[in-house]
């Protein structure tokens, strides 16, 4: 009785819920049951989607912005909020492939245990509220990671027709198949670390997470997550087929890679890639799971912040 008479309170309550209907995984149906679960909490609920471009229409008027879908389309509507300086807090209904900042925080995956979870969070004001500090590229801001190495031409080559059938694994073969003609790629970088020193470094692969995940259930660094002013930075000096399985090894065992004698880790606040244009292959580069149309030259702390609606149990 005591949720039904808080859920009063929000009964002029406006949630935009956006997802993308071009995903793989987007399911129309679940989509309703999820709509219908915010209104049996009091709330309006008005629909919104991601075009092909990325544009969007955004309710300026809503209290709450739910993104139905995984991290790429978390990436777009965290650019369209940026571009229209809309302060909203958002939460993340995980309905992508791989869900890496709604798996940090910890939102449900089932429509009426999420519903009632994230409005008790909003409910709760303030105390519920994870500010997060924004990273991205001269082209835009991500979400949760950004790497550039043979994992992103493993992206870059799988197949979405295999992935609407197995899920995440589609990678996996993907990148398997990298061995019989593995890719190398030589970058140099300007890092502006977080204490503000800078240093220049050369490598074959780097990795920068913004959250505590990647790729799934594993972490790149053990002091990684949302909430901080700076990214974590990797790079591998190295990345044959040898120097990359160890990395990748340490990181699904959970050992910390600065370990490894080839990885050097480190906070940064920006790192500039002084590679000319056209020397680099876009294939290396992905950015939450999604394939970059265009190679970055920056990746920086971009000075915007939005803000989680954390989830209550009762």
């Amino acid at each position: 009785m005591t949720q039904r008479r808080n859920y009063r309170h929000v009964l002029s309550m406006l949630v935009q819920l956006i997802h993308n209907p071009a995903s793989g995984t987007h399911h129309e149906l679940r989509l309703g049951v999820l709509a219908q679960a915010f209104e049996a909490c009091g709330a309006k609920v008005v629909m919104g989607i991601t075009e092909i471009d990325g544009s969007m229409k955004l309710a300026h008027d809503s209290d709450l912005v739910c993104v139905s879908g995984g991290d790429g389309t978390l990436r777009l509507v965290i650019a369209a909020m940026q571009k229209s300086e809309l302060k909203t807090p958002i939460c993340i209904f995980p309905a992508g492939t791989v869900n890496l900042v709604a798996r940090e925080i910890g939102y449900a995956s089932e429509p009426e245990q999420f519903a009632g979870e994230v409005m008790r969070g909003y409910l709760a004001g303030a105390e519920a509220r994870l500010k997060e500090p924004v990273a991205g590229t001269n082209h835009g801001p991500f979400a949760a990671c950004l790497s550039a190495g043979p994992d992103g031409v493993a992206v870059a080559n799988h197949s979405p027709q295999l992935k609407k059938k197995i899920g995440r694994s589609a990678y996996a073969w993907s990148f398997a198949k990298l061995f019989a003609r593995w890719p190398r790629q030589k970058f140099a970088l300007d890092v502006t670390v977080s204490d503000g020193s800078k240093n220049s470094l050369f490598c074959e692969a780097f990795y920068i997470a913004k959250g505590r995940y990647f790729a799934g259930p594993w972490s790149l660094t053990p002091e990684a997550g949302l909430g901080d002013d700076h990214f974590h930075l990797i790079t591998l000096s190295r990345a044959s087929r040898w120097h990359f399985l160890r990395f990748m090894l340490s990181v699904a065992r959970g050992k910390d890679p600065e370990n490894l004698p080839f990885a050097r880790p480190c906070r940064a606040r920006a790192v500039t890639i002084k590679n000319p244009p056209e020397s680099i292959n876009i294939d290396f580069f992905q950015e939450d799971g999604d394939t970059m149309v265009v190679a970055p030259q920056q990746i920086v702390m971009t000075g915007h912040v939005i803000e989680y609606c954390l989830p209550r149990n009762l």
